[in-house]
């Protein structure tokens, strides 16, 4: 890996990290809970929300969402009817949610009212091209869309034709690109029984350290018509696909997974959906375990990342990466009392760069 002092004299366009930090935007403290921390994204430059939920000295867990309407100087807690597992803002006043349950929330007042639509077992993650037209991911194969914001789904034909067991099947993953090119991604999975907020991967070591020691289906599906039809695609590997962005220049990133059993700590793929470019490996680490990919046309991606420190399942120092090219990557600094098991990374519409923590932490790029 280059020297930080080195690449900025031979790529003075790296020079947006070289005097940024990522410092603490907000801390949760308190005595008698703790925040776990699931999803965090923006809807416009001043209006953000994180989700998660709070875990008390009992084990009772209530869902929470922080939000800012000042660009993250300040954030304010509310608490949620559901446990969130993810959520999606359209923009900063339309946001779905879906639950551990796998119900369907929206909220049209900038999450200040919510209101549950419908409930699908499965639902891990919903995206939405506008108000109306919509899609879900989840576990079995669940690959579904929706015209009418919600309310109702049908499935996506094309998600059941891949191959593989149905129970082990799971698309994590749906974003799309100027409404029309799409992605959905995902692949198989090992069963698990996790599904409580409260029980976290280091409280289970015997589901966290399961061995990842023999190939799996990573599987993508591809639209260029909005979602009217899919294209698959299936290979095999050790990984799981855990993120996959499109950024507004058509380029792609799908960051792949590995157990900590594995040699690597993940995979970074470049993909080219309106481009007749094959995909390509642009990175892959031994000492650091792969947790988001954030990328933002004209900037450059960002690489969120925990230290591998054996096989315990435990909160590691919180490293994050950057790059321009895709090639050349380096070491953006840290405020040394970040640590996680999970990372979120988000930015405004303008370009400012934050990151969740698992562990009731949020950074912000200064």
């Amino acid at each position: 890996m280059l020297s930080r002092r080195t690449l900025l004299a031979a790529f003075p366009g790296l020079a947006l990290a070289a005097n940024q930090k990522f410092v603490r935007s907000f801390f949760y403290l308190k005595s008698d809970s703790k925040l776990i921390l699931t999803d965090f994204a923006f809807g416009s430059d001043r209006r953000g929300w994180a989700f998660g939920g709070t875990v008390d000295e009992s084990r009772r867990v209530k869902g929470v969402q922080f939000s800012t309407t000042d660009g993250g100087q300040t954030w304010s807690q509310s608490e949620l009817k559901f446990i969130p597992r993810s959520f999606f803002p359209l923009n900063d006043t339309s946001l779905w949610a879906v639950s551990e349950k796998g119900e369907i929330w929206f909220s049209a007042e900038s999450g200040l009212q919510w209101k549950k639509l419908t409930s699908k077992e499965n639902a891990l993650r919903v995206h939405f091209i506008d108000n109306e037209h919509g899609f879900l991911v989840g576990h079995k194969k669940t690959f579904m869309r929706t015209e009418d914001g919600g309310k109702t789904w049908r499935h996506v034909p094309e998600a059941a034709q891949v191959t593989g067991n149905p129970e082990t099947m799971t698309y994590r993953w749906v974003q799309f690109w100027n409404g029309k090119i799409g992605l959905a991604s995902g692949g198989a999975e090992p069963p698990s029984r996790r599904s409580r907020l409260d029980l976290p991967d280091w409280m289970e070591p015997e589901m966290a350290a399961y061995k990842n020691s023999t190939p799996r289906a990573m599987v993508s599906l591809e639209t260029q018509d909005g979602g009217a039809t899919w294209k698959k695609s299936e290979v095999s590997g050790f990984g799981q696909v855990h993120r996959s962005v499109i950024g507004s220049d058509g380029i792609g990133l799908m960051l792949v997974k590995f157990d900590k059993s594995f040699a690597y700590g993940g995979e970074l793929y470049a993909f080219y959906p309106r481009l007749n470019k094959k995909s390509e490996r642009i990175l892959r680490l031994k000492d650091l375990e792969f947790q988001d990919i954030l990328y933002i046309p004209g900037d450059g991606a960002y690489l969120a990342c925990t230290e591998r420190l054996g096989s315990l399942p435990v909160p590691t120092k919180v490293k994050i990466r950057y790059s321009k090219d895709f090639q050349n990557w380096l070491d953006i600094p840290v405020d040394y009392r970040a640590v996680a098991q999970s990372i979120v990374l988000s930015a405004t519409p303008s370009g400012k760069v934050f990151a969740a923590l698992d562990q009731g932490t949020i950074l912000v790029l200064k």
